[in-house]
């Protein structure tokens, strides 16, 4: 009724239609910055290459007991630890 009275009948309908429209933009404007956010996380850069030199040739095969997949690996990194 307040609003009725200061903006008349017919102004009433169009300022609810302008703050719909400014709340639904402000909630697009949050949705797609907090998007760009998590996609920006994406952007790892992946690891630098061995150095061919520091690693060793190897016979290693790993076999999936679900599925049966094989894996055979060719070369692993030179290193006093573990031994295959």
């Amino acid at each position: 009724m307040i609003m009725a009275l200061a903006f008349g009948e017919e102004n009433g309908s169009v300022v609810g239609t302008v703050l719909r429209v400014v709340v639904g933009l402000i909630g697009a404007l949050t949705i797609y910055v907090i998007g760009a956010a998590m996609l920006r996380k994406f952007k790892v850069p992946p690891p630098e290459e061995p150095d061919q030199e520091a690693l060793r040739e190897v016979d290693v095969e790993f076999r999936c007991t679900i599925c049966g997949t094989t894996v055979v690996r060719s070369s692993g990194a030179r290193s006093a630890g573990r031994r295959w």
